[in-house]
């Protein structure tokens, strides 16, 4: 790995190797990356997805999904215009959204690959559970940023990663399509890269709001 796939610096080094696998780790925006000779097809990535059990009407899965919209709902109106980048094969936040009074369209790669979505701008983009399988996060952040209208608001919900947490056994590091790791630190980097403000309002969550 040459440069970071986050914030394209080339002050990257050799984090860990565990088993077969190896990461490396940015010295500038601290994200562990996983090196890409052990990505997985993009056929066994859809099928580990399908896996999921992301029932929209199990109740637990959408109290889980609503972590990420208790900070979002205080920046943003019923008026405002949506989209849930990354939805899976169950757009259940899109459910929430919509049962809310809010309009929102949802996108997927895999399931809901809606090319329409790239011709229009967002007050609000949601991607819960999603960074963190990003190939490269540095051109889907710029491509977020071109969707966000101006002063837009984008919330993201993954599993941070910091120095207390034990790499090795990190249960989030062990799912096969979770391929970047992100921290405080990287979300920073990702902010001055776009222009955008930060802020961390809870657990695992920043929201960004384009200038």
């Amino acid at each position: 790995m040459i440069v970071c796939k986050v914030c394209k610096s080339k002050k990257i080094k050799l984090f860990v190797k565990i088993k077969n696998l190896i990461y490396w780790r940015c010295l500038l925006c601290k994200a562990v990356i996983l090196d890409n000779q052990h990505y997985i097809s993009e056929s066994k990535e859809k099928k580990h997805y399908l896996k999921h059990n992301n029932n929209m009407k199990d109740q637990n899965y959408r109290k889980f999904l609503s972590k990420i919209l208790i900070p979002l709902k205080s920046k943003i109106s019923v008026n405002d215009f949506g989209l849930d980048y990354g939805c899976g094969y169950s757009p259940t936040l899109v459910d929430i959204l919509r049962k809310d009074g809010f309009t929102v369209d949802f996108y997927d790669p895999f399931f809901f690959p809606n090319k329409q979505i790239f011709l229009k701008k967002y007050k609000f983009i949601t991607c819960s559970e999603v960074v963190e399988h990003f190939i490269d996060p540095y051109k889907e952040f710029k491509k977020i940023n071109n969707l966000l209208d101006n002063s837009a608001w984008f919330a993201v919900m993954t599993s941070f990663f910091n120095d207390d947490i034990i790499f090795e056994n990190w249960y989030y590091r062990k799912d096969p399509t979770h391929i970047v790791f992100y921290n405080k630190k990287t979300f920073q980097i990702i902010s001055q890269q776009n222009n955008w403000l930060y802020e961390f309002p809870t657990e695992n969550i920043v929201l960004f709001k384009k200038k």
